[in-house]
């Protein structure tokens, strides 16, 4: 059962971390792109979110929280946790809420919002709070991958 819990665990990482990137680079391209692609790349960005980061960061939450259940019942739990541990734990919470409570809302607010028009301030604000909790939340998964393998 550890094993599958570990393989969905790093699969869910992989898909977070790696869909995450894939967006910031979608970010970037949109800095120069007209009306049409800007939507365009608007629509990907929330299919990449939607497809890959959500379910990747529920995956790591969810079976990170299980295989730390399972590790208070082990001879662990007489020693103490290791400081990597517990640093991967709580900042790998800390990315994935970030990612799930505000990015991934935000993303799929823009998607609906017309660049341009009545809504393009509105736009601008949602796509900065998108870029900055992005790239927070894609460093805490980063810290929290770094202080796993440790």
């Amino acid at each position: 059962m550890r094993i599958l819990l570990l393989s969905a665990h790093y699969l869910g990482f992989v898909l977070w971390l790696g869909a995450g990137v894939a967006a910031m680079q979608v970010g970037a391209a949109m800095r120069g792109a007209g009306r049409e692609e800007t939507a365009l790349l608007v629509g990907i960005m929330g299919r990449l979110y939607r497809a890959m980061v959500l379910p990747g960061a529920l995956l790591t939450t969810i079976t990170g929280l299980v295989l730390t259940l399972r590790l208070y019942g082990g001879a662990i739990s007489a020693v103490g946790y290791s400081p990597a541990l517990m640093v991967m734990q709580g900042v790998g919470v800390a990315g994935a809420a970030l990612a799930l409570g505000v990015s991934f809302p935000a993303v799929m607010r823009l998607a609906r919002l017309d660049p341009t028009g009545p809504h393009a301030e509105h736009f601008r604000v949602l796509r900065k709070r998108v870029s900055l909790s992005g790239m927070v939340a894609g460093m805490l998964g980063l810290i929290a991958l770094v202080a796993g393998a440790m």
